[in-house]
């Protein structure tokens, strides 16, 4: 395979509770209640229409604790977010195979890019596709095709790595060749009917599938 797409939060970045608590303290913050656990009920769904999902308030008010969101994840990030387990490694094996990385993500595309940056991987990652990017979003298909393109990859002979139901969908509608489903939000049911064509547990055992041997 000569490109991967992967998704950020819980597959490059251990962020299913980091993300959910930062979620709460912005909600807080505009006087509403929020529980991790109410958060992480709905895995891969964009926190915007989540919190109008989520609370009694109009788009209006959403968009304002998403802003605060924002705001604080960039704030708590740096003693809070980590990578999940193996990703350095993984990123460096595909690197050393010259396998050119790209980055499909549902976070703003500046806020994708300082985690990228955050976490020391400038250099292995080429391109980052995020929800303001293009027109297209998850699981549409035409956000892959976005990202493909920007690598100069062709689907027959790409991957794609995620852990939601979107990623999956998006991944088996642009014909990508081989779409690992990593399980930490989802169970391996839901993201094989979605279009998974293997299922991981972990960082490492998408490495043995990606570049075995290394």
């Amino acid at each position: 395979m000569d490109v991967v797409l992967f998704d950020l939060d819980d597959t490059l970045t251990d962020a299913a509770h980091f993300g959910a608590t930062v979620l709460v303290s912005a909600a807080e913050r505009h006087g509403h209640s929020l529980t991790v656990e109410a958060i992480q009920a709905f895995p891969g769904v964009r926190f915007e229409p989540l919190i109008a999902r989520l609370l009694p308030v109009d788009p209006s008010e959403a968009a304002a604790i998403y802003a605060t969101y924002v705001d604080l994840y960039r704030d708590m990030m740096p003693g809070g977010l980590r990578e999940q387990p193996g990703a350095t490694a993984l990123l460096r094996a595909l690197a050393e195979r010259g396998v050119r990385v790209g980055l499909v993500t549902n976070k703003l595309e500046a806020l994708a890019r300082e985690i990228v940056g955050l976490l020391g991987w400038d250099a292995l990652i080429e391109v980052v596709v995020g929800f303001d990017t293009s027109p297209y979003r998850k699981p549409d298909p035409a956000v892959v095709r976005h990202a493909l393109d920007a690598l100069g990859g062709d689907a027959a002979t790409a991957a794609s790595v995620g852990d939601s139901v979107d990623d999956m969908a998006g991944a088996h509608s642009a014909d990508v060749a081989t779409i690992i489903g990593l399980l930490v939000t989802t169970p391996g049911d839901r993201l094989t009917e979605a279009g998974a064509t293997h299922l991981c547990a972990s960082l490492d055992e998408v490495r043995a599938i990606l570049v075995p041997g290394a």
